[in-house]
């Protein structure tokens, strides 16, 4: 009889279990609304986009491309980095991505909230050279929309480089206009 109660006692869990499964949200990325987005997303900054680090202040032109790689229920909509780059740069620095990585949008109700793993971007100049990596960095929030933008607020951890650089992140702000694909949302269904 002790058996038949802990076997009840399994199955009431099992079926709660399944009943919460059920009802888990999934992000996916949309255009138009409520149609599966699964190409490629493509971006182009607005202006240009700020590097600085604790010792100079860089502006460049920048661009960044990738397709979506996977979504699904309880995991943000995935990507990798095919193509990042920051162009045009200010006082005469290069600025070269070594590894696109990847980029996580997680629906959080009223904000989009934007991660990014593995990028590794190199700054060199006169022989100084400065490489930042980004490990589960936010880098900044998505708002969905015809023509969806990105705002980037980000502090990317020093990686490796000249004493010259400083031991601390160089900050990544601006924003870039979505303009692949024309409309994109990040919907939690």
């Amino acid at each position: 009889m002790k058996y038949v109660k802990v076997l009840g006692l399994l199955a009431v869990a099992a079926a709660a279990l399944m009943a919460f499964a059920g009802t888990a949200s999934a992000d996916v990325a949309t255009s138009p609304p409520g149609t599966t987005y699964t190409g490629t997303i493509t971006a182009s900054a607005e202006g240009h986009v700020i590097l600085h680090n604790p010792i100079w202040k860089l502006e460049c032109a920048s661009t960044a491309s990738g397709p979506i790689t996977s979504d699904g229920v309880g995991t943000p909509v995935r990507g990798s980095i095919s193509t990042l780059d920051f162009t045009n740069c200010t006082n005469e620095w290069h600025v070269t991505t070594v590894a696109g990585g990847t980029l996580a949008a997680n629906n959080e109700g009223a904000t989009t909230t934007v991660t990014s793993s593995g990028a590794t971007v190199e700054m060199t100049r006169a022989g100084i050279n400065c490489r930042y990596k980004t490990e589960n960095t936010k880098v900044g929030t998505l708002a969905g929309g015809t023509t969806a933008t990105m705002t980037i607020s980000a502090a990317i951890p020093f990686h490796s480089g000249s004493f010259l650089c400083g031991s601390g992140a160089t900050t990544w702000t601006g924003s870039y206009v979505v303009t692949t694909p024309d409309t994109l949302f990040i919907d939690n269904n």
